[in-house]
């Protein structure tokens, strides 16, 4: 049987064990700071809180940096984001600085001759045309009609077509577009308003289709003729035929002229044109009404069209909200936040619906943020510096 452990001294010799010199020793070779060390290895529980505290420290680190790549990794798609890796050599320096897609700016180039054009005539639809026989353009059955345009307002809309011709042929420097989309539900065609009364125009031969001339040569009529196929309502036709300028010319219009109904005169002068912020000065409107008494007419702009765009000067809440949304029956979507993405802000715009200001020629609401044809001096051109 084996004796019980014993720690008195008589089993076991006099003297210490020592793994490490301890601090009395007079051994001369160990110094101060070796003593210290030594003392800090020796002590078992600070050396464990030492090791937890660095490894604690290293597996918070870790998993920051896993959620920071996790968190801030692209994803496929980022509302917003362009990239421009790998088209340094199709695109030019204009083009990279666009603010447009690569994927789409590439895929144009314009003639220099339309940077030269600087003055937008706008003929806003108000109908679609479906026929094909120029001799029966006025009659009600060749068109696409609301109740109350039947019995002559067609013949209406072929004088503002022509009439827009008129100031295209006169002025070299314009653009002539047609603004419409398709709005009229099925079981009409998805056709727009705009590409209908350019097929007016081409019928009644007052604009011929025709090639792209040589450079020595001005533009013919043809190729100053463009459509805005999106528009939904007046304030539409306006602001979307603006952005369609710069789309066709690379630049923003220095004038504008419409040619529409006269009764619309004050809606376009005094709410849209003002709530943009385009110059009044630049802007000339030519009103062409209906044959006959006009005194409903005019009751009824007042009425469905002024005061509701005067409570909500973008058209973003009822009941002309609603109107647009009935309008697009063909689920449409315009291009403008892409290709003239400096008017982004603009075209968002949708301030709060007030009562109507007293007083037919009280002011609406106006756009407080940059608007390019307000720099008309330098015609700034949009960069990514701005986005």
């Amino acid at each position: 049987m084996l004796p019980l452990p014993n720690s008195s001294s008589s089993s076991r010799p006099n003297k210490s064990r020592m793994f490490f010199p301890s601090s009395t020793s007079p051994h001369p070779s160990y110094s101060s700071t070796t003593h210290q060390i030594i003392t800090t290895l020796r002590s078992r529980t600070r050396l464990t809180n030492l090791a937890v505290s660095l490894l604690l420290l290293l597996l918070t680190t870790s998993l920051l940096l896993n959620l920071n790549t996790l968190l801030l990794r692209p994803s496929t798609y980022h509302p917003g984001r362009r990239k421009w890796e790998g088209w340094e050599d199709n695109a030019t320096p204009q083009q990279l600085d666009s603010g447009i897609p690569l994927s789409i700016e590439t895929t144009i180039e314009r003639d220099p001759r339309f940077e030269e054009l600087d003055h937008l005539i706008m003929v806003p639809g108000h109908a679609i045309w479906i026929g094909n026989d120029p001799e029966r353009l006025e009659e009600d059955d060749q068109w696409i009609l609301e109740g109350i345009q039947g019995g002559g307002s067609v013949k209406t809309y072929v004088k503002h077509i022509r009439e827009g011709v008129r100031r295209l042929e006169s002025d070299p420097n314009s653009l002539l577009i047609f603004s419409g989309g398709a709005t009229r539900l099925p079981p009409s065609p998805p056709l727009a308003e705009a590409q209908s009364y350019l097929n007016i125009a081409t019928a009644l031969r007052l604009i011929q289709p025709a090639s792209l001339p040589p450079l020595s040569s001005p533009l013919p009529l043809y190729l100053r003729t463009a459509t805005e196929e999106y528009a939904l309502d007046s304030y539409e036709n306006l602001l979307f035929a603006l952005a369609r300028f710069k789309e066709v010319t690379g630049r923003w219009p220095v004038r504008v002229t419409i040619v529409g109904y006269g009764m619309k005169r004050r809606r376009y002068e005094h709410l849209h044109r003002a709530s943009i912020n385009f110059p009044l000065e630049q802007f000339e409107y030519f009103g062409i009404d209906d044959e006959g008494d006009t005194t409903e007419h005019y009751a009824g702009e007042l009425k469905y069209g002024y005061t509701p765009f005067l409570s909500s000067p973008s058209g973003c809440h009822p009941p002309l909200s609603t109107k647009r949304l009935l309008r697009n029956p063909y689920a449409r979507y315009h291009p403008y936040h892409t290709s003239c993405p400096e008017i982004s802000d603009l075209l968002e715009w949708c301030p709060p619906l007030v009562n109507p200001p007293q007083g037919e020629d009280a002011p609406g609401a106006i756009y407080e943020g940059w608007v390019p044809w307000r720099d008309m001096d330098d015609q700034i051109r949009w960069g990514r510096e701005w986005y």
